[in-house]
């Protein structure tokens, strides 16, 4: 990688470019294969999950990021805005969707998939705060500063406006990252076979 990344928002015509970063960089992620289906399967819903992430399945106002190093895709982030949840769907909304979480996950896994999110809602903050939901860094670019680029661009607006921030993650060295870039472990807690930390920033001075 011969210049720092560029990040920003992403067009309308990037969706899928984000849905493929985010495929990619998500294949051994804890949390997402503890309820997706596995085995040969695996890669294919991963890639239908995020295919309808990018959309409107997280929530209609997400907020897209992508981040390009020579050209290239490199790594991509959703975001919700403040006092946005994700998955908060109506009646007719979680209608609408149970086929593509039973093709996805299977009963047993669409089970998994509900008490862990009951996990994840209880750690969230009291006050109103930015959700940093998916960060990923293509393999490709792995290790060359792709995630901080992110965080660093994604971060500064939030700072300007006193906007906390709060994410979950599974593993060690990205909680790590996250710590430097000013994220606290507010939380922890198990499943089977998988550790969540959920992590808060407070706003920076600008």
């Amino acid at each position: 990688m011969s210049a720092p990344p560029d990040v920003r928002p992403a067009c309308s015509d990037e969706t899928q470019t984000v849905a493929s970063v985010l495929t990619d960089a998500f294949v051994d992620e804890a949390g997402l294969n503890y309820w997706l289906r596995q085995g040969d399967a695996k890669t294919a819903v991963r890639r239908r999950f995020f295919n309808a992430a990018v959309g409107d399945v997280i929530h209609k106002e997400r907020e897209l990021w992508l981040a390009q190093a020579d050209g290239a895709p490199a790594g991509a982030a959703i975001w919700l805005k403040p006092g946005d949840h994700a998955f908060a769907f109506t009646p007719l909304q979680q209608l609408l969707t149970t086929p593509l979480f039973i093709s996805i996950a299977g009963f047993e896994g669409m089970k998994r998939a509900q008490e862990l999110g009951a996990a994840l809602n209880s750690h969230h903050p009291k006050q109103k705060h930015a959700h940093l939901v998916f960060l990923g860094v293509a393999p490709s670019a792995q290790g060359r500063g792709v995630g901080s680029a992110i965080l660093k661009q994604t971060l500064a607006p939030l700072d300007a406006r006193g906007v906390t921030a709060y994410l979950e993650c599974t593993a060690e060295r990205n909680a790590a990252l996250y710590k430097r870039h000013g994220f606290e472990v507010t939380g922890e807690f198990d499943f089977p076979g998988l550790h969540f930390w959920t992590m808060t920033r407070a706003p920076r001075p600008v």
